[in-house]
């Protein structure tokens, strides 16, 4: 068995109504109006070699397969203002 590391770094514009806050489980998501939004890993697979290939979650097995290797996962949200 080997081990992989995945480093995801996102950045996004977002409206000053956008918050982040905790929610009650104690994870920092962020608000939008009334929904608690969190990030996680979404795994993406194509048969296609076509530059333009389509990438998709909908091999449930194989997202399956994939999400049930994670063995750790840590979000962290801040925020700036922008001028």
């Amino acid at each position: 068995m080997k081990k992989l590391t995945v480093h995801i770094h996102a950045e996004l514009k977002i409206p000053n109504d956008w918050e982040i806050v905790e929610h009650p489980n104690g994870t920092q998501v962020l608000k939008i109006g009334d929904r608690f939004i969190d990030f996680d890993i979404a795994p993406l697979a194509t048969d296609s070699t076509d530059p333009d290939a389509i990438w998709s979650d909908e091999d449930e097995a194989l997202t399956e397969d994939i999400l049930d290797a994670v063995t750790g996962l840590d979000t962290e949200l801040s925020e700036e203002g922008i001028h």
